[in-house]
């Protein structure tokens, strides 16, 4: 064979080899640059899921810490005003205004007793001692008691544990959602039910109201309040509802961290 063929053969071979070797090396670099991109990317997204959730408990922890001093004004306040106002209805001996008198006794008891389950359901202290689910059980008591609602509580005898930070999130959005029934569902009957195992807690909150739809609502405090907490805790949120039709809020909250 030519020497000038052989020459033009290698040449040719050279080049090819060259530009094979160098498409490798761009793809590797390519690679690389993907591969840092997607870390920095993630890093970003993760770092902004952080910062995300430091607002919130910032922002859960000044809400509670208010809800607390405002908890601790009416019970060594409010209370204790209530309380004297009382004890000097009780002093006054005049048998003419002794039946405005007894009413006016039962409204103050009414009163007190309002204020000291308004009090407990604000304490945060009260919360993490005696437990979610019974907090939850004297909401709904005193959601009967009003002769408002009919009411429906049932729970599972023994639910998992859920840490102090998660059970008072999770008492402060079902006492959302009542207030939510309360002023907007026009509802006449309320249901809560409770289920668990190792795994989860689920909860349901259904009422019989007017319903709402959820493409026009989805904007109000109310339901951002929950969707922020439930993100807080990492549980899932479910609303099922429409206009005419009640509603049913359903809660997953993971009981493993």
């Amino acid at each position: 064979m030519p020497k000038e063929k052989l020459e033009l053969i290698f040449a040719i071979f050279s080049i090819s080899a060259f530009f094979l070797l160098f498409a490798l090396a761009v793809f590797a670099l390519f690679r690389i640059f993907l591969k840092r991109k997607n870390t920095i990317l993630l890093e970003k997204e993760r770092m902004s899921i952080e910062f995300e959730q430091t607002l919130l408990h910032s922002k859960v922890e000044i809400q509670e810490e208010t809800l607390n001093r405002v908890s601790g004004e009416i019970h060594d306040n409010i209370g204790q005003v209530l309380s004297l106002v009382r004890l000097n209805l009780n002093t006054i001996e005049t048998a003419t205004e002794e039946e405005k008198i007894d009413r006016m006794d039962q409204l103050m008891e009414k009163a007190i007793n309002d204020l000291r389950n308004l009090s407990h359901s604000l304490d945060t202290d009260i919360i993490s001692k005696s437990g979610w689910i019974k907090a939850t059980e004297r909401l709904f008591n005193d959601l009967a008691k009003t002769g408002t609602f009919r009411v429906a509580f049932t729970a599972e005898e023994i639910l998992p544990l859920l840490s102090t930070e998660k059970s008072i999130i999770l008492f402060r959005m079902i006492q959302e959602i009542t207030n939510n029934i309360i002023k907007h569902a026009k509802a006449r009957e309320i249901k809560f039910q409770a289920v668990g195992n190792e795994m989860q807690i689920v909860l349901s909150i259904s009422d019989d109201g007017k319903g709402f739809d959820k493409a026009t609502a989805s904007a109000g405090a109310g339901l951002q309040n929950l969707e922020n907490r439930a993100k807080l805790i990492g549980a899932k949120l479910y609303i099922h509802t429409e206009p005419g039709s009640g509603t049913t809020i359903i809660i997953h909250v993971n009981t493993i961290e």
